[in-house]
């Protein structure tokens, strides 16, 4: 079978398939392990999504993603921070409230407190903490994948052109070389590109790149335990272990963008994170990077395969900027549909078919 796209998906579901003795596995990667959304994230996971099929995934997602620090090469340094949202009116208050019934539904409920309670803070208000979630390494849990794999699949180099069908079958694909690879089972786990290369055989699934920007400070007193969402000021923001503050402005920029940071982007990060922290004042930008969030319309993820699509052909793509969190679980259950056609219940909810039945899945908690 062949992988398209080797980031935290396509390892994730390489090292699944190896550990269930798959053989003859070829895994297609444009640039390198990583290069797309897996390695240009902030590494944080979280359960407070505002529906319900995103926070039942959460619960099994992130599950697994702690257990699977226990058979890891590499420690993914996985710890709770928490999340905070600073309610800054009264109807973000109010929404909250119902969130936070819900959550509680799930035993997730978190707790509002006075904004001043966080001694960073310069802000004043309401604001609400959620304690369950927290932070990863990325690169830990995605090269932990490729060591245990690296031996055992083919791995090429290479564009992936077009996706071959025949009478509703997959038969392979072919390179942007001209070289054809026969297959009859593909999988797209390659990110905001995963839309683009469906075309190629003929099938339109929404999946689309917006292109976001992460800065880092210099290091300062660690004290920004939980991740920040300051929705007033549209900027999100952490300490990292170092002491540095990473984190980046909501803003849209839809397309194939050249992956770069705006200087100017970089101050206003910097005057909205100095409207918000203490004693950061003369600190200044040590680095930052871009990479895509992989849109869908309603901003849930899609995975198995649609009614109508060619015989063995399998999708994990889309998720809308929490993929890298969901990627050992995601790996897990896609592996069980394609090796032992177990078709975990997360399939069918996310299911490509969905927009054409007009099944979406609103997911409005977009960080």
């Amino acid at each position: 079978m062949i992988i398209i796209g080797a980031g935290g998906h396509g390892l994730s579901l390489a090292y699944h398939l190896v550990k269930k003795g798959v053989k003859g596995i070829i895994l297609v990667e444009q640039s390198r392990i990583g290069y797309g959304s897996s390695s240009r994230n902030a590494s944080r996971f979280r359960y407070h999504f505002y529906s319900k099929e995103n926070i039942e995934f959460a619960l099994e997602g992130i599950k697994y993603l702690i257990s699977q620090k226990k058979e890891l090469k590499y420690n993914p340094l996985i710890y709770k921070t928490g999340y905070l949202w600073l309610l800054h009116d009264e109807n973000l208050i109010e929404s909250f409230k119902k969130l936070h019934s819900l959550w509680s539904s799930y035993s997730i409920g978190g707790k509002f407190l006075e904004c001043r309670e966080f001694e960073f803070l310069k802000v004043n208000g309401t604001c609400y903490f959620a304690p369950q979630d927290g932070a990863f390494h990325h690169d830990y849990i995605l090269y932990s994948y490729y060591e245990e794999i690296k031996d055992k699949v083919d791995i090429k180099y290479a564009k992936v052109s077009k996706i071959l069908h025949n009478n509703g079958k997959i038969t392979g694909i072919k390179l942007e070389s001209g070289e054809e690879i026969k297959d009859d089972v593909v999988i797209v786990t390659a990110g905001a590109w995963s839309g683009e290369l469906l075309k190629t055989a003929n099938i339109n699934l929404p999946i689309y790149p917006d292109r976001k920007e992460i800065f880092i400070t210099e290091d300062v007193k660690f004290g920004i335990k939980p991740l920040v969402i300051d929705f007033k000021r549209e900027i999100y923001f952490s300490h990292t272990l170092k002491g540095e503050i990473i984190g980046g402005i909501e803003k849209e920029d839809i397309g194939f963008k050249e992956f770069s940071i705006s200087f100017l982007d970089s101050i206003e990060y910097l005057k909205r994170l100095r409207e918000v922290v203490k004693g950061i004042e003369g600190i200044g930008i040590l680095r930052g990077w871009s990479g895509y969030y992989e849109m869908t319309p309603d901003h849930s993820h899609v995975m198995g395969y649609g009614n109508d699509w060619p015989e063995g052909l399998f999708i994990d793509a889309g998720y809308s900027g929490h993929g890298m969190m969901f990627a050992p679980y995601a790996g897990k259950i896609m592996a069980d549909l394609i090796a032992d056609n177990k078709k975990n219940r997360f399939i069918q909810i996310f299911s490509p078919d969905r927009f054409k039945e007009e099944k979406l899945i609103e997911e409005k908690m977009v960080i």
